[in-house]
């Protein structure tokens, strides 16, 4: 039974959604059962089954919550590297707000940086 999963397919990724059991009502092997004994092996197989879709659904949570942190990481990187570039921006301008000010010669402010 383990290749006769149904899934379902969707913009968020896939999801498994119970065994199929036409698959296992079919097979000759369950077929030459007595009723009891398909009754018994169909009870078994649910029990496995609830356990195998917590497990899957337990393991699609922590993917997604990696990649809500994977994503908050980017955001956090992303301002820093904004607030980064708007420090250096504004260096920059109060370097030439006080060559402005200051009389320096031309050759100091050629390249726009600052000799002390």
């Amino acid at each position: 039974m383990r290749t006769q999963w149904r899934t379902a397919i969707g913009m968020a990724g896939g999801q498994r959604l119970g065994i199929d059991y036409t698959s296992l009502y079919g097979h000759p092997k369950f077929a030459r059962l007595d009723y009891d004994e398909q009754d018994k092996l169909l009870v078994q197989i649910q029990h496995i089954e609830a356990g195998a879709l917590a497990a899957f659904n337990e393991q699609t949570h922590l993917e997604e919550q990696e990649a809500e942190q994977r994503q908050q990481v980017a955001e956090v990187i992303e301002k820093r590297a904004e607030l980064s570039f708007l420090q250096e921006e504004n260096q920059r301008i109060n370097v030439r707000e006080l060559m402005n000010v200051m009389d320096l010669p031309p050759d100091y402010r050629s390249d726009g940086a600052f000799v002390a």
